[in-house]
């Protein structure tokens, strides 16, 4: 059965196959992913990438591959400032101590701003350069920007999905993720926000893709 909605981001109508609802394609017109929606069925929030720092899953995709579910980086990855500050405020109570005439908010603010701003903004590009998505074919994941790891696997290829969480990783929802596939690839990517989620939306396409066949 056909019917059409309209492209989220363009407004143009686009025909699709009832089958393909909720997933992710790029709109003829625009070229940008929308979501297919069923008439009357009001976009909600999704486990999408934001366009915006999606350059490598959407540059990467091959034709007729829609994300249909990811996720991100949790903000526990901020948490390594913290060794940081304090280190930072150790030194800057022995240089304090060292100067004849120092102004000490002046030296914790210099402190600051030479140990902590390096850690703090290797963090934000760490979080703001990863990508973990699902597609109707493969399994994407890349972190890192400078040191980058990335894993691509078919869904076809897939044998198992683990997740690991720690006592806090639970209470905060983030943990350890590894995707093992033939051929032994068994690479961990760590404090990933919603693993269990995330592991459930690769389920279901795999399990999807064991109906087509």
């Amino acid at each position: 059965m056909i019917t059409k909605c309209p492209c989220q981001q363009c407004g143009v109508n686009i025909e699709f196959d009832v089958e393909a609802a909720n997933q992710f394609v790029p709109c003829p017109s625009c070229g940008k992913q929308t979501r297919l929606l069923m008439p009357g069925q009001a976009p909600k929030p999704t486990p999408s990438i934001q366009a915006s720092h999606a350059s490598y899953i959407h540059e990467n995709l091959m034709p007729g591959e829609v994300v249909t579910g990811a996720t991100v980086l949790h903000w526990v990855v901020y948490l390594q400032i913290i060794p940081a500050a304090i280190l930072a405020l150790f030194v800057a109570y022995l240089l304090w101590s060292a100067m004849d005439d120092g102004h000490p908010i002046l030296v914790f603010i210099l402190a600051e701003i030479f140990m902590v701003a390096p850690a703090a903004l290797g963090a934000f590009i760490n979080k703001k350069t990863s990508e973990f998505a699902v597609t109707n074919k493969r399994v994407l994941m890349k972190c890192g920007f400078i040191r980058r790891s990335s894993v691509e696997i078919m869904l076809t290829k897939i044998e198992s999905i683990k997740v690991n969480q720690g006592i806090l990783g639970r209470i905060l929802d983030y943990g350890t993720i590894m995707v093992c596939g033939t051929g032994g690839t068994k690479d961990p990517f760590h404090k990933i926000a919603n693993p269990l989620k995330f592991r459930q939306m690769i389920q279901m396409e795999i399990e999807k893709t064991g109906d087509k066949k």
